[in-house]
């Protein structure tokens, strides 16, 4: 095992669901960023987790391995995971990032759309309380 704080690094590799969408028009990268983070986040792929090398996941997926390379950076870059040399990718800690303005820049998008909808502010906070209850729920499981 390897270790780092508290969280043990472990050498089996998560079994990764990851759909790529070739015609999507969010670049490959970017779907694959937004898929480990949203795993990471709902605890499918619990902290330590060892995640397949960027020659292993582009094999799986048949696509380049700097694509690959490219989501695995941002993923670092954001403390999503961590590489470790001749050790391989895990999945970090919960991120202490707290560059907050990407969840801003979200929020004011968010905000923009509920207005061209013509939805109230009482219509999306109850929105906003559904979906966090399904998070919730989610993350129980």
């Amino acid at each position: 095992m390897y270790y780092r704080t508290n969280t043990a690094y472990t050498r089996e590799v998560v079994d990764l669901r990851l759909f790529i969408n070739p015609r999507a028009a969010l670049p490959i990268y970017q779907q694959l960023v937004d898929q480990i983070k949203s795993a990471a986040a709902s605890g499918l792929f619990p902290p330590g987790s060892k995640l397949p090398s960027v020659r292993e996941l582009a094999g799986q997926l048949a696509i380049n391995a700097n694509t690959v390379a490219r989501a695995y950076s941002i993923l670092e870059d954001q403390g999503v995971i961590l590489r470790k040399q001749g050790v391989g990718t895990f999945v970090a800690e919960r991120s202490v990032h707290k560059d907050i303005s990407p969840l801003k820049q979200a929020l004011n998008q968010l905000l923009v759309e509920a207005y061209h909808l013509q939805v109230t502010p009482e219509e999306l906070e109850k929105l906003f309380q559904e979906a966090l209850k399904r998070w919730n729920k989610r993350k129980e499981e």
